[in-house]
């Protein structure tokens, strides 16, 4: 009944109907008949009744209804949870195929980077064991030496000339005990040997990383008096020991040339004419170079520190390169190895020489036979040393250290029956 009205001002205000007068209502709802212009005259609807038909036809005609797309049939029967799980689940499908090749890539470099790591620490595994063992074997050296050292100072049987020795070092005045000296010259020679045995590594991995510089032949040509050579492909890393000790005895041999004269070169002369004052200078120029680097060389030069010691360092250069043969420049690398080993056997002379009288070097030919006493064979164990046997090579000198021998390592092989 309320919405009688407003449709009646809607037709008025359209001019679509003729005057329309709705009758008053009454108190008993009763509606009169409307009088139309027409001659026919039918029974009017009730307001409801109109309101009812024509509202939705003038309001559509009014305001036309928007034509909305048809939905297809799957979506209009989906729950919008179903439409929700499916696109969930049709796009990890495809993050799942876009992303797979890429996490089997990654999975793939993943373990190249483990495999890798794993054999870089199974080799430093066998370094430090390498160098444990080492480690011991010099720590059981130095303990023997020791012994040895004590034992012979405290025996009451001792030469003469190693009393006169012993005295006259002992009127020096060093800064440090005739004991002290002694056990410094016997780390020095282990450090030398040590040094020599490294520059030789340095060499033989020289020839593994540049094989075409010649210096594989070169080495082959100081073997082969030996009967042997090395080894093809990758030299330096299947190298034996046997080859590894005949090229250290090539080296010792030139680096230890001249050792017994005081200026450490054929036909030199003593610093100084004094004896005592000679050693003083010896052993100061030994405090002096006993803890030159090799970043300071670098920076300075050998001659900024000692003007001996860089002529030693260019004859021993020198003489090396004329026993390879190798005229090549040398890495720095190796260059440092040579270094270390140059400047060891200087430092073992100098403090030879600060004893009164020097310590001398000893040395073996080969094919002599082979003495315990004076001799230490590298590769042959303790219980066959019995057997008769003479030297094939010397690896290393050995020397008179006061009243006791350090003693030369040498090869042996078994003697002609």
């Amino acid at each position: 009944m309320h919405s009688a009205p407003s449709a009646d001002r809607v037709l008025l205000s359209a001019g679509r109907a003729s005057e329309l007068k709705l009758p008053p209502a009454t108190c008993n709802n009763a509606i009169r008949p409307a009088t139309i212009s027409s001659s026919s005259r039918v029974p009017p609807p009730s307001a409801h009744s109109r309101a009812k038909s024509r509202a939705p036809q003038i309001l559509s005609w009014l305001f036309p209804k928007s034509r909305k797309k048809a939905k297809p049939p799957e979506m209009m029967t989906m729950p919008p949870t179903a439409i929700d799980r499916g696109n969930v689940s049709q796009l990890l499908t495809e993050w799942g195929a876009l992303s797979l090749e890429s996490l089997k890539k990654e999975l793939a470099e993943a373990h190249a980077h483990r495999d890798a790591a794993l054999r870089e620490a199974a080799e430093v595994r066998s370094s430090l064991g390498e160098l444990a063992a080492k480690l011991v074997s010099v720590e059981a050296y130095c303990a023997e030496l020791k012994k040895a050292l004590r034992q012979a100072t405290s025996s009451p049987s001792v030469s003469r000339r190693s009393t006169r020795s012993a005295e006259a070092s002992r009127e020096l005045p060093m800064p440090v005990s005739h004991d002290v000296m002694v056990e410094g010259f016997l780390q020095i020679a282990s450090e030398a040997r040590l040094s020599v045995k490294q520059l030789c590594k340095a060499l033989i991995q020289q020839v593994s990383d540049d094989a075409g510089d010649g210096l594989s032949d070169r080495l082959n040509l100081l073997l082969r008096p030996y009967q042997l050579a090395l080894a093809g492909g990758g030299a330096g890393r299947q190298c034996s020991k046997t080859v590894l000790h005949h090229l250290e005895a090539v080296m010792n041999q030139a680096m230890y040339q001249d050792f017994e004269n005081p200026a450490f070169q054929r036909g030199g002369a003593p610093r100084c004419l004094d004896p005592a004052e000679d050693r003083r200078r010896s052993f100061a120029a030994f405090v002096a170079l006993r803890n030159l680097s090799w970043n300071e060389v670098l920076r300075k030069g050998t001659k900024y520190y000692s003007e001996d010691f860089s002529r030693f360092c260019d004859r021993k250069m020198s003489g090396v390169v004329a026993t390879l043969g190798w005229c090549r420049p040398w890495p720095e690398q190796l260059l440092q190895c040579f270094f270390v080993a140059a400047k060891c056997v200087w430092l073992l002379h100098l403090l030879a020489f600060s004893f009164g009288p020097p310590l001398t070097i000893l040395r073996v030919e080969d094919g002599r036979a082979f003495d315990q006493m004076y001799m230490e064979d590298i590769l042959q164990d303790r219980q066959q040393v019995q057997s008769p046997c003479q030297v094939k090579v010397m690896v290393m000198p050995g020397f008179y250290v006061q009243d006791r021998v350090l003693k030369c390592r040498v090869l042996t092989t078994r003697s002609a029956s």
